[in-house]
Formats: structure tokens, C-alpha cells, sequence
């Protein structure tokens, strides 16, 4: 998952990363802590060509710091701090219940279908409740979420960020939940 991930890094992994070898190891502690049982994996022959997480909670603070150090050293959560502090200026705030933390296709997999299928897994198994998501605001990928009912309930934007990605902020999408019967 890390390999599809970081086969081509995006544009918030490459301003705000230290480096992206120590992004390869934080995101693998991450994720550890995180527990594996929030992902779904795409495969074809035994490859890994997407996944997606969707979690309640995300990672703590402290879980996030403990995996700045393996990424980057003991200075990894200073380091972090020094070089992601435009990211936290566009930061939304999820509302409770589960979120889609991360949807990744593989670069030669995207267009394909692979993240409409993983997006579908996602739906269904929140059985009907509300999801959410952020974003950038300029992703690509914002169409695919409209497409699956998604909708733009908030947008933070900061001429900081903006200088490091490209990007105007970010948005908080979210998906309507059925309503009980």
C-alpha cells in the first residue's frame, strides 16, 4: 500500500514531508497504529493496485508524533511541525463517524475504476451513516466523491498553503446517511 501510495507523490506529501523516504516510514507507523483492520485493498494477480482507509478516529496526536520519529528520528515531530505548519492553517474538522482518511489508485490504475470500486466498499460498509472526507480543493478526484453523493459542506482556504501546493485549501465533503425508517 505504501508503494502505491508513494509511487507518485502528491503534492501536499511533497511540501510538507520532510522527505519522502521518512513519509514512506511514518506512513507505514501510522497506519500500524492504526490498525489494519480499517483498510481495504484492492488486487489484481496478487498486486496492489488501491486502497482505502476509513476510520472513526484517524490517528491521535501522540499516535502521529510517535510516527513522526520512526519517519524522520527523535526530531521527526519538530521536523514535521517546521515544514507542515501551512497544512495545519487549512485544517476542516470531520464531523463524528466514519471518514475517509485515504483513497489511493495506482498511477497506472487511475481512470480505470479501481477507486470507484473502493469508494463503493467504503459506502457500503458504513451501513447508510454519514461519511466524510477533506481534500484539496483542487483534487481531481472531488468528481468521483460528487458523482457518489458527496457534496462541498465546507472549504478553508490560506495564501501560505496555497504558495506551497498550488492549491487555493481544502474541503470537507460529505455524504448524507440514510434516514432510519
Amino acid at each position: 500500500m505504501v508503494e502505491v501510495m508513494f509511487a507518485e507523490p502528491g503534492v501536499e506529501q511533497l511540501a510538507f514531508m520532510p522527505t519522502i523516504a521518512g513519509a514512506r516510514r511514518f506512513t507505514r507507523e501510522a497506519w500500524r497504529l492504526a490498525g489494519i483492520e480499517e483498510f481495504t485493498v484492492a488486487e489484481d494477480g496478487g498486486e496492489v493496485v488501491g486502497f482505502s482507509w476509513c476510520s472513526e478516529r484517524g490517528v491521535s496526536l501522540r499516535e502521529g508524533a510517535r510516527a513522526a520519529r520512526v519517519g524522520w528520528g527523535l526530531a521527526g515531530p519538530l521536523r514535521l511541525v517546521a515544514r507542515g505548519w501551512p497544512r495545519q492553517l487549512v485544517e476542516i474538522p470531520m464531523p463524528a463517524g466514519p471518514k475517509l482518511v485515504e483513497l489511493q489508485a495506482a498511477p497506472s490504475r487511475r481512470g480505470t475504476g479501481v477507486g470507484t470500486l473502493l469508494l463503493r466498499r467504503v459506502i457500503d460498509s458504513v451501513d447508510g451513516r454519514t461519511l466524510s472526507l477533506t481534500t484539496r480543493s483542487d483534487n481531481p478526484a472531488r468528481r468521483l466523491y460528487e458523482r457518489h453523493g458527496f457534496t462541498v459542506q465546507g472549504e478553508k482556504t490560506h495564501r501560505a498553503f496555497q504558495r506551497r501546493t498550488g492549491a487555493a485549501g481544502r474541503v470537507l465533503m460529505v455524504r448524507p446517511g440514510r434516514k432510519p425508517e
